[in-house]
């Protein structure tokens, strides 16, 4: 029974350690591509203000000017960013989020059958 007992402690550790250190490695993989979390309103000081995705300008551009003759203008051809499809890395994160779920899922039910082993359910 002691051993048993000692088998499955060791089999919690092990465990538990993994938990955390994946905890650890996907909060400074999060930290790593968003940068670092931003403070709930009610936590601001006085002085700080909170800006708007819309106040940035440089997004929008304008379309370029046709001449009488219906050429551009000699100015630089300024772009619109499209809002109407998904980018690529978005695409590619998702499946590899589903993916990872996936694993995940596999991998808690994984050790859920080792725990039933072990404690002969």
């Amino acid at each position: 029974m002691r051993r048993d007992s000692l088998k499955l402690l060791l089999l919690i550790g092990v465990v538990g350690f993994a938990i955390l250190y994946g905890m650890e490695l996907s909060s400074s993989g999060i930290h790593r591509v968003y940068g670092p979390m931003e403070e709930p309103q009610a936590t601001r000081s006085v002085g700080q203000t909170a800006q708007s995705p819309a106040a940035n300008d440089e997004d929008w551009t304008l379309p370029p000017r046709k001449t009488d003759r219906g050429a551009s203008t000699s100015q630089p051809q300024p772009t619109i960013p499209r809002n109407d499809h998904k980018p690529l890395i978005d695409r590619v994160s998702s499946a590899t989020a589903e993916t990872l779920h996936s694993i995940s899922s596999g991998g808690i039910k994984l050790v859920v059958s080792l725990f039933d082993k072990v404690t002969g359910s």
